[in-house]
């Protein structure tokens, strides 16, 4: 216990959520602005606030204490698994941080199956001598039959994560006619027809599939559960009609939306993340994958009437429309958020080589993509995982190949959460290590071998260039810090990507000119093999001896032929040409330039890397006329970079310089 500016901090471990789908384990903390539970291993997450809060009751149950939670106008939530000896502490935390008192009961024992059912707010309560026997969350109920005397109330099927065998299906409750806290108005109206009206307030209107879905989204590509699926959006839960067999998840369920594009490919991928999970005998499914082409046109009119829309557009913030046209998957996807109240995220910032959202790799045995999100990690697609920043203890970067030396084409990538289970990710190209390095340097997770990473696949030898010319690093991370926002609720910021793939140009063409001028000088430096000096004394032998002599080497110096895959010679990748104009730089990069120095002057002994995050700071709280003379010096630049590249072509040079005819005059010397 800690108590903070007179309120007290309270922390539970492996305490339970109660709800039907199924037991989630998590941790449990109470400060003076409210509580919050969060599951083991990410996810799911209930937040309630000290305003919403209008009492709290402690109930000795088996083995230990629940604590309910009356929140206004929504169900109560419920905590299980505090001992016995937590009260004490649980009724000081309640009273000094929400000045309410903790009421205690108890479970009624006694087996009976007569009592009162009282209804407050969405949970209907089942009291026998004044002690609970049970509570039913009325949001779970999507039917409710009329019998004579009689009210059956039907449960969503669980097709949850608990593996158990029973599951709650219906009840039956009897309501006598001298039954007087649900009497008629007149003798005509039975107490049941009361408590059946009573009851529908609170239960899924919209969970009753006589009526019609709300929108319809036929014949789609689902990846995991697999198959082709007709997805029905009602008021209160989704529907995934499948020709073997379907499945019905609660909007509750669904923690959040991702929206992936897929690389390399013309389909986008619309993620709805559950807790708790769809099931499928003992398969669990996490995250629904629907899978959508990414340029198809799709138009559909809510079968909503006007009050139903402004209900739901007041408590998810306005997101709905009679009718929702774009592309299919933009269309589901905000349908879906608007009728569940999820929040929905796109990429992020983050580029691949190719200019992709994703980087290709492989978990275990299968291959999939990596999406650096603003917030998490998420691999696709077997399995899918979500991987949240707050719950990573460590990345590591791991070389392949055993020396981990220039010629090395991937590297691996090792995440590490806070419950010690290791995500390994194999086989990324070597040229995705820069990007996912200053990404992950930016968001401020731990890098377990940090020195190793900054040098790169290329080793210490790739650290002295960097060491060299530090200015391209400080602008790629920066640009990626003043790139960065929430990708919450945000559309594609399509012009910022522009601008950062510019700029990532701009670097990758300042580092390859720099690696050709090297290469060029070692092959300038290398000494010349003469005949004299393999005759051994002043030329005495013949000239054929010493032609003998000088081929003898060459043969022994005969690399091998690579090959590809397919038994194919590889193709020798062309070099670039030194002479050849460089690109124009752009606005940030000459506002670096220009601050680069006044940073490091006013934060003596700053690190290397904070040097750009400060100039992307800098950058971002610039004015438009602060930008004003940078935008005109990369305007100017620009036309400068297009000018030197007309002329450049029109004297026939675009096709570079033979770097190797130096060596090929040694060879026609030595015969």
């Amino acid at each position: 216990m800690a108590e903070n500016g007179g309120g007290i901090r309270l922390h539970f471990l492996n305490i339970t959520l109660g709800n039907r789908g199924g037991a989630s384990v998590g941790k449990l903390d109470i400060d003076p602005q409210g509580l919050i539970w969060r599951k083991t291993g990410g996810g799911r997450k209930v937040e309630l606030f000290r305003k919403d809060i209008e009492a709290l009751e402690w109930t000795r149950i088996p083995k230990g204490g629940a604590l309910s939670v009356k929140k206004n106008g929504s169900p109560t939530s419920v905590f299980v698994g505090f001992r016995d000896q937590d009260l004490d502490s649980l009724k000081e935390v309640v009273s000094a941080n929400f000045g309410h008192e903790l009421k205690v009961s108890s479970m009624s024992a006694k087996g009976r199956n007569w009592g009162d059912a009282v209804l407050d707010n969405e949970t209907l309560q089942f009291h026998t001598d004044g002690r609970a026997l049970f509570n039913v969350a009325l949001p779970d109920v999507v039917q409710v039959q009329h019998g004579k005397d009689e009210v059956m109330l039907e449960f969503l099927p669980d097709t949850g994560a608990a593996e158990r065998e029973d599951a709650l299906c219906e009840m039956t409750f009897y309501v006598p006619r001298d039954n007087e806290r649900y009497a008629g108005a007149d003798e005509e109206t039975p107490p049941s027809k009361m408590f059946l009206d009573a009851v529908n307030q609170f239960t899924s209107d919209g969970g009753d599939e006589s009526t019609e879905p709300i929108a319809t989204f036929d014949s789609v590509a689902v990846l995991a559960p697999r198959g082709r699926f007709t997805i029905e959006l009602y008021n209160s839960f989704l529907k995934l009609a499948g020709p073997n067999q379907d499945y019905r998840i609660q909007y509750e369920a669904v923690q959040r939306i991702f929206i992936l594009p897929k690389p390399n490919s013309p389909h986008t991928l619309v993620v709805a993340a559950l807790d708790p999970p769809i099931r499928k005998g003992q398969t669990h499914y996490q995250h629904v994958l629907a899978h959508f082409p990414t340029d198809e046109e799709f138009t559909v009119n809510l079968a909503m009437t006007g009050e139903q829309l402004a209900a739901k557009n007041e408590k998810h913030r306005g997101k709905l429309h009679e009718e929702m046209s774009g592309a299919s998957w933009e269309v589901f996807g905000k349908t879906l958020r608007g009728l569940s109240g999820a929040k929905l995220t796109r990429p992020s910032q983050f580029r691949s080589q190719d200019d992709a959202y994703a980087v290709r790799c492989s978990y275990k045995a299968d291959d999939g993509y990596l999406y650096p999100l603003e917030k998490a990690f998420f691999y696709v697609h077997k399995p899918p995982l979500l991987l949240l920043h707050e719950d990573i203890e460590s990345v590591e970067f791991c070389r392949q190949g055993g020396g981990g030396g220039a010629s090395t084409k991937t590297f691996d990538l090792a995440i590490r959460d806070r419950n010690e289970q290791e995500f390994l990710f194999r086989g990324i190209q070597k040229q995705e290590w820069d990007n996912l390095f200053q990404f992950i340097s930016v968001k401020g997770l731990p890098i377990a071998n940090l020195a190793e990473a900054q040098q790169g696949p290329g080793g210490a030898a790739r650290l002295m260039d960097l060491d060299l010319d530090g200015a391209d690093i400080d602008s790629g991370k920066a640009r990626m810090d003043a790139d960065s926002s929430d990708e919450e609720d945000e559309d594609f910021d399509l012009g910022g990507a522009e601008a950062a793939q510019q700029a990532a140009d701009e670097e990758a063409s300042d580092s390859d000119d720099d690696s050709d001028e090297e290469e060029e000088l070692k092959l300038k430096s290398k000494p010349k093999k003469r005949p004299a000096d393999d005759g051994g004394g002043g030329g005495g032998g013949t000239p054929k001896k010493a032609k003998a002599a000088v081929k003898a080497p060459k043969e022994k110096k005969e690399k091998p032929v690579k090959l590809t895959k397919a038994g194919k010679p590889k193709k020798e990748r062309a070099k670039k040409d030194k002479n050849a104009p460089k690109r124009g730089m752009s606005a940030f990069m000459f506002f670096s330039n220009a601050k680069r120095a006044q940073v490091k002057e006013g934060n003596p002994g700053i690190a290397f890397g904070e040097v750009g995050r400060k100039l992307g700071e800098l950058w971002k709280a610039a004015t438009a006329e602060e930008k004003a003379t940078f935008e005109e010096q990369a305007a100017a630049d620009k036309e400068r970079a297009t000018r030197e590249m007309a002329a450049y072509k029109a004297k026939g040079e675009a096709g570079g310089v033979d770097d190797g005819g130096e060596a090929a005059g040694d060879d026609q010397e030595s015969d």
